[in-house]
């Protein structure tokens, strides 16, 4: 560089001033509870009748997917997945997922997976699902291994957590459930009500139901998910922002709008914009405009709407142009 260009830079950068913005994070204000209604008297004379309001009451959908009913028990509702799980299998009997959800439900654990068992300690990272697809070969045993453990899906698992392993394979579900039999009608009440149910209900093209394969495959994303949230917990308390950024990333690529993933992914994203900022105006300062430039790129790659990042690099681009201008000449 010349002594010409460099008294340029000189002048150039002192007339630039320096401004850190960070964006202001922003909580909604806590809304305060709304008043109780007054209470109406109720007259002496009028008894409650209770079915009364069954009997107007409309029917709860069943529930088709049997995804949703896998998030049911991964949130540890298992009294409503099994009633859900009883209906899936009377509409779509050869479901063999369906029939093994059910199964564990109904079933002793220790029955199923035996007595015997080792003892794992929980690393971070590791699921429900995921040892039930490493040790017992299909991560939707996660429910048999959480009641066998006496613990529920929805706490999830905590580092240094101690589980019993089965040492072998469960007991296959039979061909036929006690839950299948429950109040079986008669043939001709079937046939009844069949004709009645499709006499009602509306002509609508038939919705494709999840094959074992799909729902496995579900499963599955999920518990990638969830672990790439623990791995990017683990790195964020570490200290380690970028690699967990790239953590809860690939966590939300796997689905969308898992928590708290998606807060953390948000939280660690303003802080590294603002802390490449203000690294890249310190090295602007002192005259190393390719260093500069390069961390308000990686800013812009992260929120190209930051402007601070944006002004600078377009100054610092602007005097390496007239730099190589001078250099040229």
């Amino acid at each position: 560089m010349t002594i010409r260009s460099g008294y340029l830079l000189l002048a150039l950068s002192l007339t630039l001033g320096a401004c850190s913005h960070l964006p202001p994070f922003l909580r909604p204000a806590a809304t305060a509870p709304a008043e109780p209604a007054a209470k109406p008297v109720a007259k002496p004379a009028a008894a409650p009748e209770p079915s009364a309001p069954a009997s107007k009451a409309k029917p709860q959908a069943p529930v088709r997917n049997l995804s949703t009913i896998i998030r049911m028990l991964e949130r540890g509702r298992n009294s409503e997945a099994r009633e859900a799980l009883v209906a899936y299998l009377k509409r779509e009997p050869g479901s063999g997922v369906a029939r093994k959800l059910l199964y564990q439900l109904d079933s002793d654990p220790v029955a199923v997976f035996g007595e015997e068992h080792r003892r794992h300690v929980v690393s971070s990272g590791e699921t429900l699902g995921g040892l039930a697809k490493r040790h017992l070969g299909d991560a939707m045993y996660f429910v048999g291994l959480a009641r066998y453990n006496g613990i529920s899906p929805a706490k999830g698992l905590n580092v240094g957590q101690a589980l019993k392993i089965p040492r072998q394979r469960p007991v296959p579900p039979p061909a036929r459930l006690e839950a299948e039999r429950e109040k079986e009608p008669r043939a001709e009440e079937t046939t009844q009500r069949d004709e009645a149910e499709q006499a009602a209900a509306p002509q609508r093209p038939a919705a494709r139901e999840p094959r074992p394969a799909e729902a496995s495959k579900a499963v599955e994303t999920a518990e990638s998910a969830r672990e790439h949230q623990e791995q990017g917990i683990k790195l964020m308390r570490a200290g380690h922002l970028e690699a967990a950024h790239r953590a809860f990333g690939l966590a939300l690529a796997l689905s969308p709008g898992l928590e708290p993933a998606q807060q953390h992914h948000q939280e660690i994203g303003r802080k590294l914009v603002a802390g490449y900022h203000e690294a890249a105006v310190v090295h602007y300062r002192n005259q190393r405009l390719d260093e500069a430039i390069a961390l308000w790129d990686k800013a812009l790659a992260l929120d190209p709407t930051f402007e601070p990042a944006r002004g600078y690099r377009t100054r610092a681009l602007e005097i390496k142009r007239r730099l190589n201008e001078l250099d040229a000449s």
